[in-house]
């Protein structure tokens, strides 16, 4: 079974980060990502990539059903997630991650019901993957523009 290890710590609940394998060489690498015998995989629905321009930031939003898991295989991306879900233990954090294809290779798993937003701080763009465990329903999410009166981040 290929149980994957998360071994590094979040502030916010049911939020994990997992450290990903990459196998390197010569003639290239091979990046692990997500298997279906992962404690962190719920299914799959649908796969896709957000290509970021540089500084360009993109969010708020916030999936009802939607389990996400995000990997960045080109670039490097700051994504920040805001718990404003009723009962969790952690309501009103925030976490800032930040991942990339070489220092920081992680999953980021983030189940429904959290705020986040993302830019590319790389010089190039970058590339940032998500599987999620349904096909995309528009009715299933909401946006907020990046300054708003519910989320009390400031991107600078």
């Amino acid at each position: 079974m290929g149980i994957k290890m998360i071994n590094l710590t979040t502030k916010i609940h049911d939020l994990q980060l997992s450290v990903l394998k990459q196998i390197k060489d010569e003639r290239g690498a091979v990046y692990h990502y997500l298997k279906s015998t992962d404690t962190t995989y719920n299914g799959f629905g649908e796969a896709y990539y957000s290509k970021i321009n540089p500084a360009v930031i993109k969010g708020w939003k916030l999936h009802y059903r939607i389990h996400q898991n995000f990997c960045v295989p080109i670039g490097t991306v700051k994504i920040v997630v805001f718990d404003d879900r009723k009962d969790s233990p952690s309501k009103g954090e925030f976490d800032e991650i930040i991942l990339n294809d070489t220092t920081n290779y992680h999953l980021l798993s983030m189940p429904p019901g959290l705020w986040y937003s993302f830019k590319c701080i790389s010089d190039d763009y970058a590339l940032l993957a998500n599987i999620i465990n349904l096909a995309h329903d528009p009715l299933e999410s909401i946006t907020l523009p990046l300054l708003n009166s519910t989320i009390p981040y400031d991107w600078k």
